[in-house]
Parts: structure tokens; C-alpha cells; sequence
């Protein structure tokens, strides 16, 4: 089931990025993100009214917010780059970027997450999504 949800959200995600432009386009790359995050404090606070979800399961942290910033720096470099790249390519080096990254913190359990020794295998795979990649720009 994880790993549907995990490519039901990169469906998501390409379905997110499109709109994304396409609002940034009829506005700007701040104004879009201040909308879409909007409308996403709107949804999920309407979610936690309903499922009156209040269970505080540790103490919080500064440091938690990072994530929103870093997904409205997301979305504003989403908006400019697909402009250029498009949807695909876009997407394409995201998806590089994502796993090198998460390959480089489970390897060297950074961020509190716990240590994972990544594999030859998983770097191999690294590499073969980098020569897709080359190919699809060249």
C-alpha cells in the first residue's frame, strides 16, 4: 500500500505542478504560492476541526516549521523553472535531486532520521535516472 500512495502522490504532484504554473502565470510565482498554501491552511484546518484531531505527540520544535518554508520555496521555484523546462524536465530533475538527497540522509542519518547504509544498488539507480535525464535534455 506504501508504495502505491507513493506513486499516487507523485501523480499528484504533476497534477499540483501544472495548475501551479498555470497560476503563476495569471499572477506571479509569490502570489500563486500565497493562494495555493492558503487554500491548503483553509483545507486541513477545516480537517482538523472534523476529525478533531488534537493528539500532540511530542514536544514541539522550531525547527519543525522548516518544511513550510522550504514548500513555498518549492512551489515559487516550481513556477519560475517550468516555465523554461517544462512539466517533464521539471519533474525529472526534481526526482534526481529528491533521491540523492534522501540518499545522502539515510546514509549518514542526518536531520534525526535514523541511519540507514544505503546500497550499491539504490546508487546504481541513481545513475541510470541521471543518463535518462541526460538523455531527455540532450
Amino acid at each position: 500500500m506504501a508504495r502505491f500512495l507513493a506513486f499516487f502522490t507523485g501523480l499528484i504532484l504533476s497534477v499540483m505542478i501544472t495548475f501551479n504554473g498555470l497560476l503563476s502565470q495569471s499572477t506571479n510565482a509569490y502570489l500563486s504560492n500565497v493562494i495555493y498554501h492558503g487554500i491548503g491552511v483553509i483545507f486541513f484546518g477545516f480537517l482538523l476541526v472534523i476529525l478533531k484531531n488534537k493528539n500532540v505527540k511530542s514536544p514541539f520544535k522550531w525547527y519543525y516549521l522548516v518544511p513550510g518554508a522550504l514548500g513555498s520555496l518549492t512551489i515559487i521555484l516550481n513556477n519560475i523553472v517550468v516555465k523554461e523546462l517544462g512539466i517533464t524536465l521539471m519533474i525529472a530533475f526534481t526526482l534526481v535531486g529528491q533521491v540523492t538527497t534522501s540518499l545522502i540522509i539515510d546514509e549518514w542519518g542526518l536531520l534525526g532520521k535514523k541511519m540507514t547504509k544505503s546500497t550499491l544498488k539504490k546508487w546504481l539507480g541513481v545513475g541510470i535516472m541521471v543518463v535518462g535525464l541526460t538523455i531527455m535534455v540532450i
